[in-house]
């Protein structure tokens, strides 16, 4: 059966967080977000999902036209959800994994969707408390599409090492940079994609596994990038849940600009998935500290080096599209650091989970400034 695709001219931009609903006092995972649906103003619930568990919440912005215009979305979104849910005793924090809070105590959503997951893949899916970071760009064609999704999975590796932001899981530090990424790969259909060579290849896989009753439509495939056939986009899925909104969108730049250069240049076909998926393992790892081997040049080449590379290839196409400013806060990640760093240095200062928790809900709440949609020129001007 043929997986229509339906296309866009325009690369728009879509851009969704998975975020952690926490109590506000003990900073606990709590099961709120009935609570909260059910108070959101009808304006909002549009941008507000369900997820596998009743501590989760995922805000989304429509398609956007510039990264400019997701960031303001987002803004908003963290702000004002963000307040509805410290109307029902919580707040939302934002990161890959939650520092402490058990797995197996989290409730799941009564949606008939999320009870088939759970009865098929039962303790697969009980510790799949994560929370990731998804971005559509909207690409015109079966072609196109195909061809942005063996870039995104070339650059896989990279773009998780730079949004590496769950060190942390159950009350222990993993020793991992990203540890949602191997809690996810434990699910059928996840991890990297298969290197499709054309869209009738996908077509054909999604045919099989229906066949074969894994699943029921291409939307339970859970790669890492996919082809999202039904609105016309190519979505990035392996980045961690970022704590700071300035990451969130530099990531979404960063996105964005690599499927644009990836489909003005003459198509390069699959993607090597046996060094992709090295690659990945080593960013999972140790993200930006991690050395990724290029084939091509025959190489190993530091994941810093390799960022910095990049944002200075992408910086005609930054240009434009608009996204100059917010693809240079990439360079801000390589020189500050990524949540990882920071969630442990959090810890580090007290040696209390606790601490983590409230690093990560000061942190997902925007800036006053943010949250009335005014820049940090504006606001000095």
């Amino acid at each position: 059966m043929p997986v229509e695709f339906n296309g866009s001219e325009a690369h728009t931009l879509g851009v969704e967080e998975e975020l952690h609903i926490v109590d506000a006092t003990t900073g606990e995972l709590v099961p709120k977000i009935e609570e909260i649906m059910s108070r959101l103003p009808e304006d909002l619930k549009e941008a507000v999902s369900y997820e596998l568990f009743q501590s989760v919440l995922e805000i989304k912005t429509p398609p956007c036209a510039t990264v400019a215009e997701a960031e303001k979305i987002l803004r908003g979104l963290r702000s004002r959800v963000g307040s509805w849910t410290a109307a029902c005793g919580a707040a939302l924090a934002s990161a890959g994994t939650h520092p402490f809070s058990p797995y197996k105590d989290q409730k799941v959503t009564d949606q008939e969707r999320y009870k088939v997951v759970m009865e098929t893949l039962r303790w697969i899916a009980q510790r799949e408390v994560i929370f990731g970071q998804h971005v559509h760009v909207g690409v015109a064609s079966e072609e196109a599409v195909i061809e942005a999704h063996n870039r995104l999975s070339e650059q896989a590796p990279l773009l998780l090492a730079l949004s590496s932001n769950s060190p942390f899981w159950q009350g222990i530090d993993t020793g991992y940079e990203s540890t949602r990424v191997k809690i996810f790969e434990s699910f059928p259909r996840a991890g990297l994609p298969p290197a499709f060579p054309d869209y009738e290849a996908f077509e054909s896989y999604v045919d099989l596994m229906v066949e074969a009753g894994a699943m029921d439509d291409y939307t339970f495939c859970w790669w890492d990038v996919r082809p999202h056939s039904k609105i016309g986009t190519i979505e990035l899925r392996i980045l961690d849940s970022q704590t700071s909104l300035r990451s969130v969108v530099a990531l979404t730049a960063l996105t964005q600009c690599l499927v644009v250069k990836a489909l003005s240049e003459n198509a390069r076909g699959s993607y090597n998935r046996e060094l992709a998926a090295e690659n990945k393992f080593r960013a999972s790892r140790h993200g930006l500290d991690a050395t990724f081997f290029e084939a091509r040049e025959k190489r190993s080449v530091p994941a810093r080096e390799a960022a910095r590379t990049l944002v200075d290839e992408l910086h005609p196409v930054s240009q434009d599209l608009s996204c100059e400013h917010e693809l240079s806060e990439i360079l801000e990640i390589i020189e500050n650091g990524t949540g990882s760093l920071h969630q442990r240095r959090a810890y580090e200062e007290s040696g209390d989970f606790l601490d983590v928790v409230a690093y990560l809900m000061e942190g997902t709440r925007p800036a006053m400034a943010e949250a009335s949609g005014e820049s940090q020129s504006e606001e000095q001007g």
